[in-house]
C-alpha cells in the first residue's frame, strides 16, 4: 500500500497543489503470477470462457 502526501501553496488567495510524493513501503511481486499463468497455458483443461461463442443454458452454473 502506498501513501501519497501533497504540498500545497497559496496563489492569489487560492489553495493550489504544488507537488506530491508517493511513498511505497512494499515491493511488487510478479514472479508467482507469471508461473501460475504458464502453468495454466500448459495444463490439460481450458481456463476461462470463450467470448465469441454463446454458452448453452444447460452448461451454465446459475
Amino acid at each position: 500500500m502506498s501513501i501519497r502526501k501533497s504540498q500545497w501553496t497559496n496563489i492569489k488567495g487560492h489553495r493550489v497543489e504544488e507537488a506530491s510524493r508517493t511513498y511505497r513501503y512494499d515491493q511488487r511481486h510478479f514472479h508467482r503470477e507469471s508461473r501460475s499463468q504458464l502453468a495454466q497455458l500448459h495444463s490439460e483443461h481450458q481456463h476461462g470462457f470463450r467470448k465469441d461463442i454463446k454458452t448453452p443454458m444447460d452448461n451454465r452454473l446459475t
